[in-house]
């Protein structure tokens, strides 16, 4: 509990800071990424799988290619079979580096706090910290 305390609170002094000296804010981008998959050739149990997020955030600041970005969360998972770990609902806050490439890259450094809720099994709570670091590319071989 005291580390969302003090996620938040570093949050909350960051984004007054900010605001007091900055002419405005950058941007209020929103991402979301989802996958349904069904894996062939199926083995055992047949078992649908569904997941992803939704996220909107607030740029902060921005220099070059790079954006400093604070955000809300909320990530789900979902199957056929009700496994436990498999279905799970979990709302977060996180700050975030953000870098673009013209030439295909996008490359992200950050820090997320998530309150995971499984949906079957015990009726628990799980409180995650996160530092991650994620890239996603493209290219066109024909240029």
């Amino acid at each position: 509990m005291k580390l969302i305390q003090c996620g938040l609170l570093v949050m909350l002094l960051f984004s007054v800071t900010v605001t007091g000296t900055a002419r405005a804010f950058e941007g209020f981008r929103g991402s979301t990424w989802g996958e349904l998959r069904w894996d062939l050739p199926r083995e055992g149990e047949d078992n649908l799988i569904f997941n992803g997020w939704f996220k909107q955030g607030i740029d902060w600041m921005r220099s070059g290619n790079t954006t400093l970005n604070t955000y809300a969360v909320l990530r789900y998972k979902w199957d056929i079979e009700e496994y436990d770990w498999n279905n799970a609902i979990a709302p977060g806050v996180g700050i975030s580096l953000d870098t673009y490439s013209p030439g295909g890259v996008i490359a992200t450094l950050g820090f997320e706090y998530q309150w995971e809720k499984l949906l079957y099994g015990p009726d628990t709570m799980y409180h995650k910290a996160v530092i991650y670091v994620n890239w996603v590319g493209w290219w066109d071989l024909k240029k």
